[in-house]
């Protein structure tokens, strides 16, 4: 799916929704592109990789629309996906979880998952 990112300047990337990311995921070039600098991230989250745990930085992006829906202030892990990765990045359930029929899906197969 598609989302825009804006700070500076919008920017659009691919995203692909990952119900297993607790957090939006972006590449780091994306975040520097629209004026976020994960360099100077006070936060960072551990990941965990085919390869290693890597920990992330975490940067807030004032705003971010997908779905038809816009989105304040989202926190997102910057980190870079493989080359080949078909998506820029991962729409993650910090996102998700706001929009009302993510929320009354998870409600009805709650009781299921326990």
């Amino acid at each position: 799916m598609h989302a825009q990112l804006f700070h500076r300047r919008p920017l659009l990337l691919r995203l692909l929704v990952d119900t297993g990311a607790t957090y939006t995921m972006i590449p780091m070039k994306a975040a520097m592109a629209i004026g976020c600098d994960p360099s100077i991230a006070t936060r960072r989250i551990p990941i965990v990789t085919v390869s290693a745990v890597e920990y992330t930085p975490v940067v807030t992006i004032p705003m971010l629309t997908c779905l038809g829906h816009p989105f304040r202030a989202v926190e997102v892990a910057c980190h870079d996906l493989p080359p080949q990765s078909a998506v820029d990045g991962l729409l993650g359930l910090n996102v998700l979880s706001q929009l009302a029929p993510f929320r009354a899906f998870i409600e009805s197969i709650h009781s299921y998952l326990l």
